[in-house]
């Protein structure tokens, strides 16, 4: 969740309107996300948009939903509309701001929240999707794409966080807690640490051809509209990689539900790795410890911000190793059924 900006956004609206053409009429802050700031725009005819002001999305990611979305004709990609000029954001302050089609439906994230979910064959249109995005790479792959590597993104603050006991002194009382917290657990996050990089040193050397991958198919990144209509939006971290990068968000109870309707979409075969799915399945936990944890203590003035940082923070410290373990050894116990993918022990 997030808190919004100050800037104004009447002025917003009115550049938007101009840049796109549109009469908008009103603009609402949207508080779902993370790093970025969403709003819900509505046009003086009933047509609704959804807006999108990051610091951070090279627009490079534009270019790619907005190829998959027209190139390749993916009707499930929610790609940024073009500007008059033919632009796919525009400036604002020390944003750029993007303007979506707005999809009126329910997200798996929405559905998670009332104790429902996907049924199996929403989550087997998911995976087609996914397996028709990863099967464009070669119609759409730039080279001013980012390429995924096997080390964990900006390990600095990673590292800025487990130190911060003893040098920085605590300014409000989620900044109090977290250190105290990193003090009991820092042991623990740096082991799994060492697992995390013991397992990108094993899926270095698998060689596992890249595909464009969406990044982060999360549940609040999947939409089912009222006509049962599947949208991915949210291509912030778009990316050659793996597969197993988009695919280690459904390991679960139903993971074979999804890798079966992934491997029937991607009918030349695809190869997939336990190692690579661990390496994954650690980097979202040591991410989440970064990130909240640099929030806290370095990046938010806002109390209620912090409260929320704080809470979402709860599920990872201290790392959970055993559930990731038991993760891994049902994605190999799964993976090991398909008797043309490679076993591999995982260490």
């Amino acid at each position: 969740m997030k808190v919004d900006n100050t800037f104004d956004k009447t002025e917003l609206k009115e550049s938007l309107s101009t840049a796109y053409a549109l009469p908008l009429q009103s603009i609402t802050f949207f508080p779902e996300g993370e790093d970025s700031y969403g709003y819900v725009v509505a046009s003086e005819t009933g047509e609704k948009y959804f807006a999108k002001a990051s610091t951070s999305v090279p627009n490079s990611c534009l270019q790619v939903a907005s190829l998959l979305r027209h190139q390749c004709n993916i009707s499930g990609i929610v790609a940024p509309l073009e500007t008059l000029e033919g632009a796919l954001s525009v400036p604002w302050q020390d944003f750029r701001v993007s303007l979506f089609p707005f999809i009126e439906g329910k997200s798996r994230w929405d559905l998670w929240k009332v104790g429902k979910d996907f049924t199996d064959a929403e989550l087997s249109q998911t995976a087609a999707l996914l397996a028709t995005i990863h099967g464009c790479t070669d119609a759409v792959a730039s080279n001013n794409l980012t390429v995924a590597t096997y080390d964990l993104p900006l390990r600095h603050e990673l590292h800025r966080v487990l130190e911060a006991p003893g040098k920085i002194p605590p300014q409000n009382q989620y900044q109090k807690q977290l250190i105290e917290a990193i003090t009991q657990h820092k042991s623990e996050i740096l082991q799994a640490l060492e697992r995390y990089d013991s397992l990108g040193r094993s899926a270095s050397t698998l060689q596992t051809p890249f595909v464009i991958t969406h990044g982060d198919p999360t549940p609040g990144n999947l939409i089912i509209d009222a006509e049962n209509r599947l949208h991915i939006i949210d291509w912030d971290g778009v990316c050659l990689g793996p597969p197993e990068k988009d695919l280690v968000s459904f390991t679960g109870e139903r993971f074979e539900v999804v890798l079966e309707s992934y491997l029937a979409e991607r009918r030349n075969g695809a190869a997939l790795h336990a190692d690579i799915f661990g390496f994954y399945i650690y980097e979202w936990t040591l991410n989440e410890i970064r990130d909240y944890g640099t929030k806290i203590l370095f990046k938010n003035s806002d109390t209620q911000q912090n409260a929320y940082d704080w809470e979402s923070l709860q599920d990872y410290l201290p790392p959970d190793r055993k559930s990731m373990e038991d993760g891994i050894a049902a994605v190999q116990d799964i993976l090991s059924r398909y008797s043309f993918l490679p076993k591999n022990s995982g260490g």
